[in-house]
């Protein structure tokens, strides 16, 4: 089972998660066009936000990103694809990405570094990962 779908299977229906489920679906796939969330995070560095993005994998508090920042890492034309898959324009893609890609990559590295191997294998527990992003 891919990440997506243990991703959609733990969070289940209800509760207003349909929203939050659907935009971390349409992240998701968006990442993956990207090539990936080692190419996502290399393009972010690359855009003179490494300390943040270190926040971020770190064991400690997760610094906040804005809107403005999400642009100045990402192309226009990257963002607006997001922006279609959400059905939003790129500035309110830019916001839900701020919102949602500091606490995916946080989960994705509790113990402070991202495991690439796990990554690649799909092996995260994303259940548990999925709980934390939504409080359940």
């Amino acid at each position: 089972m891919g990440f997506l779908d243990e991703l959609v299977g733990s969070l289940g229906s209800g509760n207003g998660q349909g929203n939050q489920l659907g935009q971390l679906q349409a992240i998701w796939n968006w990442v993956q066009e990207q090539g990936g969330i080692e190419v996502l995070l290399q393009k972010f560095q690359q855009g003179g936000f490494g300390e943040v993005l270190g926040s971020w994998i770190g064991t400690g508090g997760n610094q906040q990103v804005g809107g403005g920042e999400i642009q100045s890492a990402f192309g226009q034309e990257e963002l607006q694809s997001l922006a279609d898959k959400l059905g939003t324009d790129v500035n309110g893609a830019s916001g839900t990405l701020a919102s949602l890609l500091p606490q995916l990559i946080d989960k994705m590295s509790p113990q402070g570094q991202l495991d690439e191997q796990s990554l690649h294998n799909n092996q995260l527990d994303l259940g548990s990962m999925v709980d934390d992003l939504f409080k359940r």
